[in-house]
């Protein structure tokens, strides 16, 4: 009898041990006086590299080892005063308020004559401060990917993924693994005459590759390759050179580096006001089109960059190209993207991506399509966050793979318990319901078989 109240003890103490080495704490994020959600607030485990990111409504939930009595988790949004909270005080709370702040340009000047109201001037300090800001240590910075496919307000593919990134100051490229998969759901209409031609004109000319197409008859094995080989190419999570913005201006073929938006005459750049972020001043530069772009183009391209008037780092981009309201092409797809920087040890490290563009493996010739079947090209949005910065070579070491895996969609097994504690950015109310919509109209037993990955042909033009 001893020894099973021994034994019983025993378990329930190891039991409480392991269940304390992992916490998991959730909240929402609201402005004080308005009470509306504070989109993507920073919320960190304070002294290590380990936070999260608010959603859309303000609302986060993160993962804490080993918890102690003293752990703060720090709570910080633009243009609003920093929290410093412990766990206990944060799982009581229904909500955490934040004050806003925000100076006047004109105010501030006052204050702080040394401030600059020239933004051409404030980007290329931006421009010459951004190399010594590359982080000088390899460094694996863990995350999480999510990455929907919309067509007329529905899912019509999800898939999400655990992963991280590898970067040595020697190589210029970012190396990307991943560790797991789930939600690998797809239900796109896939046109497999329009899939292939694409293909061809890699390798051909138009007219051939149209004829080939034209004739293309595939088995199912074949055209599910086909996709995947065509998402992987064109849907790629490897290649994440936006990335380097912060730290490198110029970036060969890439229309929205620091470089191009200083120079080009696609737009104009002006200095909209100056926030304040932990006490310390942001430049926010508008992107604006110029009189020009309104009046001639169908695209007008918009954004903003948020820099700091005390060392001219990044701390945030965001540049798109929108269709012009005032000369509307039914042929026009918008797309943008936003990248944000976190500063560690006084180096910029990637903190969140996301992009919004066209579904190329679903996208499909406008030459070939009556003006109603346009709406069949699906709307792509990549979400990258990432949640610790990893720089003890040891602890590298361990995690560095045998065989690097940067492929998103090629089958895998799925580990539901990997999931349990692994840090992600939380849903929105929204965003669940367009996933349960999606689920109800899939078998679910396709989720949770052995290979996850399966692909749903609605539509197969033979």
């Amino acid at each position: 009898m001893t020894k099973t109240i021994l034994s019983t003890a025993l378990f329930l103490l190891i039991l409480l041990t392991s269940t304390q080495a992992q916490v998991q704490i959730s909240s929402s994020i609201i402005d004080k006086k308005s009470k509306a959600a504070i989109p993507y607030a920073n919320i960190s485990i304070a002294k290590t590299t380990k936070g999260t990111i608010s959603n859309k409504d303000g609302q986060f939930q993160l993962s804490i080892e080993n918890p102690q009595t003293d752990t703060r988790i720090l709570i910080s949004s633009l243009g609003y005063q920093s929290l410093s909270l412990n766990i206990d005080e944060i799982t009581k709370a229904k909500t955490i308020e934040l004050k806003a702040i925000a100076y006047d340009l004109s105010e501030v000047n006052v204050n702080a004559s040394r401030l600059m109201s020239d933004p051409k001037k404030i980007l290329k300090a931006c421009m010459k401060a951004a190399p010594r800001f590359r982080p000088d240590k390899p460094y694996i910075n863990k995350g999480f990917l999510r990455q929907s496919h919309l067509l007329n307000k529905k899912y019509v593919k999800l898939i999400e993924a655990a992963l991280f990134t590898y970067a040595t100051p020697e190589e210029p490229k970012l190396k990307v693994h991943i560790l797991e998969k789930r939600n690998t759901y797809d239900n796109r209409e896939i046109d497999a005459k329009e899939l292939y031609f694409f293909k061809q004109w890699n390798d051909v000319r138009y007219k051939k590759a149209l004829k080939q197409s034209k004739t293309y008859k595939p088995s199912n094995e074949e055209l599910q390759k086909l996709i995947r080989d065509t998402d992987e190419e064109r849907n790629s999570i490897s290649k994440l050179r936006r990335l380097k913005t912060a730290y490198q201006p110029k970036i060969d073929d890439m229309w929205h580096d620091l470089n191009k938006i200083y120079k080009s005459s696609m737009h104009q750049i002006k200095l909209d006001t100056i926030l304040d972020r932990d006490g310390e001043a942001i430049y926010k530069i508008k992107i604006l089109p110029t009189a020009k772009q309104l009046k001639s183009s169908y695209s007008i391209r918009l954004g903003y960059l948020l820099i700091s008037a005390k060392d001219f780092a990044l701390h945030e981009l965001k540049i798109g190209d929108v269709e012009n309201p005032k000369m509307k092409s039914r042929y026009y797809h918008s797309y943008n993207h936003t990248l944000k920087y976190k500063k560690h040890k006084g180096k910029l490290y990637p903190y969140y991506y996301r992009s919004f563009g066209r579904d190329f493996a679903g996208y499909t010739s406008l030459m070939h399509h009556r003006d109603n079947e346009l709406a069949k090209t699906p709307n792509l949005i990549k979400e990258f966050l990432f949640t610790e910065i990893i720089e003890e070579p040891n602890q590298i070491t361990e995690m560095l793979p045998n065989k690097w895996n940067d492929k998103l969609y090629i089958p895998s097994e799925y580990h539901p318990e990997f999931w349990e504690n692994y840090s992600i950015l939380l849903e929105t109310k929204n965003e669940a319901k367009l996933r349960e919509d999606l689920e109800s109209e899939i078998d679910m037993k396709q989720q949770f078989s052995k290979s996850a990955d399966s692909i749903r042909i609605n539509q197969v033009n033979n």
